[in-house]
């Protein structure tokens, strides 16, 4: 809950902050966040919280919607507003580390960073470790010497686009 007040609080100081280029431009007709992804996840969140702030603020007279486009991390949704909506005003896209990443990476194909305009940064994603309850590790120093002793017996999972934090 905390995070998501953070969050919106975010979303409203760059709201604020580029609502004087909203006032002399026109106003988008109906504007829309794009989620990369399937509803239910990070960049529906960052949707969802950027749609409240948007609501909240009165920036907006009408409701922004969120679109949702998913596929290769992001790189469905960036080539879709830098292909066919690049002077588009309705649209903001969500995006996330691990679709900087491929994007830097170049494998977003044909475009980079410099094809579109970059608004803000709403939030971090922060990496985590942890294990069950009842693991013998109790701190990181207890698996990292056990990462020394015998990597072979340490397991490890995770999620997430290959480079990544998660990965």
């Amino acid at each position: 809950m905390r995070l998501t007040k953070r969050l919106s609080s975010l979303f409203l100081a760059c709201g604020v902050i580029f609502s004087a280029n909203i006032v002399q431009a026109q106003e988008p007709e109906r504007p829309e966040c794009i989620a990369p992804a399937q509803p239910g996840g990070g960049f529906d969140l960052t949707c969802r919280i950027a749609v409240n702030s948007f609501q909240n603020s009165d920036i907006l007279s009408s409701p922004m919607r969120t679109i949702y486009m998913p596929g290769g991390i992001g790189a469905v949704a960036y080539n879709n507003i830098v292909a066919q909506r690049r002077a588009d005003p309705n649209a903001i896209v969500a995006f996330s580390g691990g679709s900087l990443l491929n994007l830097a990476q170049g494998k977003f194909g044909r475009y980079d960073v410099d094809d579109v305009r970059w608004l803000a940064s709403v939030g971090a994603d922060y990496g985590t470790l942890m294990v069950r309850q009842d693991s013998p590790f109790k701190t990181l120093d207890d698996l990292i010497q056990a990462l020394k002793t015998d990597p072979s017996k340490v397991v490890f999972g995770a999620g997430g686009s290959i480079g990544s934090q998660d990965w």
